[in-house]
């Protein structure tokens, strides 16, 4: 009841703070919404009931059995104040994955539900530029099912459907190269055992300025998580190129 309680909110911060986390703001107060593509690859240990596959998709892989995903980046300023939040969903079938020694093949399916909202403040502020320090959630929901095969017959399945929530902490760079181009950074982590053992996240890279209400930007993410509850264990890192195109308004 607790995650969804903080599903909810986050929805409710979903209409509310727009923007985009790629450029240094110069008024007190603007907001834009960004829709995105990560070009992710999967790798890691996914494991629910005992049963425990180890999966390196690339982007390629992934495509080629990916059912769904939304991407969408949000962010507001309010003078010194930022308001972040973060959607990623992503419904995946068939990862390539490692069956071990005693099966002749193995099926991963996981649906992933990433929304983390945050609140950053601008601790140095220059013209163009700007340091923030960012606090808030990442709320996981999680549900996986590995199945395991022996000569084309199912022998083994395992599957399950899991939240958690994780405190984050982090700074937030970004700043104007020039009138139109502009660079960016963010990291943080969270976890600290409250969900996830560990919680991590790290992208950056560069956007331009078509005018006052369209920019684009281009960069990588890195994105890890590391977390085991009984019987069951989700050791999964997300990385690839990041592109989005962000509405001003």
């Amino acid at each position: 009841m607790q995650t969804r309680s903080g599903f909810a909110i986050a929805l409710l911060a979903l209409f509310f703070c727009f923007g985009h986390a790629a450029e240094a703001q110069s008024s007190d107060y603007k907001f834009q919404v960004t829709p995105y593509l990560l070009t992710t690859g999967v790798n890691g240990t996914i494991g629910e009931q005992g049963r425990t596959a180890d999966v390196d998709a690339s982007f390629g892989d992934i495509v080629h059995h990916l059912n769904m995903a939304a991407m969408v980046y949000f962010d507001a300023r309010f003078g010194r104040w930022r308001a972040l939040v973060d959607n990623l969903y992503t419904d995946i079938s068939d990862a390539r994955a490692t069956p071990g020694p005693l099966f002749s093949s193995v099926k991963v399916a996981t649906k992933m539900w990433i929304v983390d909202p945050e609140a950053g403040y601008a601790i140095v502020r220059k013209e163009g530029k700007e340091l923030d320090a960012t606090a808030g959630v990442r709320i996981w929901n999680l549900e996986n099912n590995v199945t395991l095969f022996r000569t084309g017959l199912q022998v083994d399945r395992g599957s399950g459907t899991r939240s958690l929530v994780d405190p984050v902490v982090g700074m937030r760079f970004s700043s104007d190269v020039g009138q139109k181009m502009f660079v960016f950074a963010k990291a943080d982590i969270g976890g600290f055992d409250a969900g996830a053992s560990v919680d991590w996240q790290a992208f950056g890279g560069a956007g331009f300025k078509f005018n006052d209400r369209i920019v684009v930007s281009a960069g990588y993410r890195y994105l890890s998580v590391d977390y085991s509850p009984n019987n069951a264990i989700f050791d999964v890192h997300l990385s690839g190129a990041l592109l989005g195109i962000g509405f001003r308004f």
